[in-house]
């Protein structure tokens, strides 16, 4: 018969508690390249809201020039100066290009651009921040008694803005466009 051998121990492996210097370094990178990407998304969200906010501002100034043309005095739409306007409550006015086959396109030669500097930053001492709006303001007497029109004028309001929230310039527009009869509509 064979005697049993009393239990040996077996030799037992050291436990390694901690991390090793390349599993922290991958960790390390792995958490900045999250980071820089997240860090990146707000940045561009950044962007994308102060877009917004410029093109929102442009909408709305040129839509209040438009609503304060089409409820003013119509006889003043025939100057080539339209007085009377509001912006950021002051004293404003408009001087009106004379009328080109194309509103959208316009003609150089001719147009009469008004140039505002809008201050959206609150930052009344730092110009380099403002919103650069030009519009350019074109009446047509559209009155046509033959074919049943009274007196009208259609406006069409042609603005573009500049901006610079992106970081590089770049310039927006659009074309308004409304009709004014000698009765103001609402």
């Amino acid at each position: 018969m064979k005697l049993k051998e009393p239990n040996k121990a077996k030799p037992r492996l050291k436990s390694k508690k901690g991390f090793s210097l390349i599993e922290v370094m991958i960790a390390a990178m792995i958490m900045s390249i999250l980071g820089f990407g997240t860090l990146s998304g707000l940045l561009q969200a950044r962007r994308m809201t102060e877009g917004s906010i410029y093109l929102n501002t442009a909408t709305t100034i040129a839509q209040g020039y438009i609503e304060q043309l089409k409820n003013m005095d119509f006889d003043l739409l025939d100057n080539a100066t339209i007085d009377n306007l509001i912006n950021q409550g002051n004293p404003d006015s408009l001087i009106v290009s004379p009328m080109v086959a194309n509103p959208e396109i316009g003609n150089d030669e001719t147009d009469m651009t008004n140039t505002r500097l809008i201050d959206i930053n609150n930052t009344p001492e730092t110009e380099t921040d403002d919103l650069v709006f030009s519009v350019i303001v074109y009446i047509e007497d559209i009155t046509d008694l033959k074919a049943g029109v009274e007196e009208s004028r259609r406006i069409v309001m042609r603005y573009e803005y500049t901006d610079g929230s992106t970081g590089t310039v770049r310039q927006f527009g659009n074309t308004i466009y409304a009709i004014r009869s000698q009765v103001p509509s609402f």
